[in-house]
C-alpha cells in the first residue's frame, strides 16, 4: 500500500462491495484516497471488474473489449503481415533519412549499426576521445585502455569488430 495511507475496515468493505461495477476514480473520490491506493487494495483482495463494467468502459472509450466482442484473433498470417508492414515502413523511413528528407512516421530509425554505437559508448566510458570524422579513438595517460580491442585492426572481421583506429593523443 502507498506509504502513509491506512484504510479503515469500513473503507475496505466499501471497496469490496463496489469495486466490480464502479470506476476507480469514483471509488477514490468517495473514500478520499488515491486511485493507486484503490488499485492496490483491489489487487490485494483479488478483486476484478465485472465483465459488464469492462465491456461498458471499453465501449465508451472506443477500444475493443477484452471479451469476444470486437476481439481480433492473431493468426500467424496476420502477425507476418504486420511484421512485413513494419519492415517496409522502417526501410522507407531509413531511405528518407539517407536522402535528407524528413520522417513521416515516429518509427525510431537507427542511422548506424547498434554495435558501433555500443562500442563508441564503451570507449568513451573508458576515457577515449572519439573523432567520428576519421574514425579514430585517441587515448591519453589516464585512459583505461581496451588492449584487446586496440589489437584488432579497424575493419577486421571476426568475433569482435573494431570500428576505430587507436592513437595516442598528441596536443
Amino acid at each position: 500500500m502507498p506509504s502513509g495511507t491506512y484504510l479503515t475496515s469500513e473503507q475496505i468493505a466499501y471497496i469490496r462491495r463496489h469495486f466490480a461495477n464502479t470506476p476507480n476514480k469514483e471509488l477514490a473520490k468517495t473514500l478520499g484516497i488515491s486511485v493507486s491506493c484503490v488499485n492496490y487494495q483491489a489487487h490485494r483482495m483479488g478483486l476484478r471488474k465485472s465483465p459488464e463494467h469492462s465491456h461498458e468502459m471499453h465501449r465508451q472509450s472506443g477500444i475493443a473489449s477484452s471479451g469476444n466482442w470486437g476481439k481480433i484473433e492473431l493468426t500467424p498470417e496476420i502477425i507476418r503481415k504486420r511484421a512485413d508492414s513494419w519492415k517496409k515502413s522502417y526501410r522507407t523511413e531509413k531511405a528518407r533519412l539517407m536522402f535528407g528528407l524528413e520522417q513521416k512516421t515516429k518509427i525510431k530509425v537507427r542511422r548506424e549499426p547498434k554495435a558501433k554505437v555500443t562500442q563508441r559508448r564503451y570507449l568513451r566510458e573508458r576515457g577515449y576521445i572519439i573523432d567520428e570524422q576519421t574514425l579514430t579513438a585517441y587515448y591519453t595517460a589516464t585512459t583505461r585502455r581496451a588492449t584487446r580491442l586496440e589489437a584488432i585492426g579497424r575493419g577486421t572481421k571476426g568475433k569482435i569488430h573494431s570500428y576505430y583506429d587507436f592513437k595516442l593523443w598528441q596536443q
